[in-house]
């Protein structure tokens, strides 16, 4: 039996259809996350791929906040807390503030696997144990280097906490934003 030049095309057609659709049966699906406020995806070829957005915390007010999330995008994933509505125009301000934040992070069976404390004012210095500020013309976020690159599984429930204390009085009406970002594709 020969098989014609159609036969071919139709079977390697079949192949690359099975080979797609297992690809997308096991790959992650934005769907699978739940406990936080969203995940956005930004596509194939950026990076960072993955942003799940946990809540907004008021960054003039002291409290705690717990966040308990499933189904994140497979790590490692970075930590870093947004200021929304904030640039390099505000640079200036919010590394000059007293404000202490500290965060953790933990699996369903207690184990911490990101642990960071540090007032804001450290993100002056760029020390590599105190708060970082990265900034841009539209945007803002702290982390610290214990809270970067998280092995985090898409199938464990994690608990992340947030804490705000020793508030500066010149804390400006911003909101934070914990955001664990991460996958896609890093070009050299």
């Amino acid at each position: 039996m020969q098989i014609t030049a159609w036969g071919k095309l139709i079977s390697v057609l079949v192949i690359v259809a099975v080979l797609v659709f297992t690809v997308w049966l096991f790959g992650y699906h934005s769907f699978e996350f739940s406990g936080g406020q969203e995940i956005r995806d930004a596509g194939f070829f950026s990076y960072p791929r993955y942003h799940a957005e946990l809540g907004d915390l008021p960054m003039w007010k002291s409290g705690e906040y717990l966040f308990t999330v499933h189904g994140l995008p497979p790590g490692p994933l970075d930590l870093v807390l947004q200021v929304v509505n904030a640039g390099n125009a505000d640079r200036e301000e919010l590394t000059s503030l007293s404000t202490v934040l500290n965060v953790s992070i933990a699996d369903a069976s207690g184990k911490e696997i990101c642990v960071s404390s540090g007032s804001l004012a450290d993100a002056k210095g760029r020390g590599r144990y105190g708060w970082v500020l990265a900034s841009s013309v539209s945007s803002a976020s702290f982390w610290q280097a214990q809270c970067q690159q998280l092995p985090i599984s898409r199938f464990k429930t994690y608990k992340i906490r947030v804490a705000i204390s020793g508030v500066d009085e010149r804390s400006p009406q911003k909101m934070l934003r914990p955001v664990l970002q991460g996958g896609g594709h890093e070009l050299p």
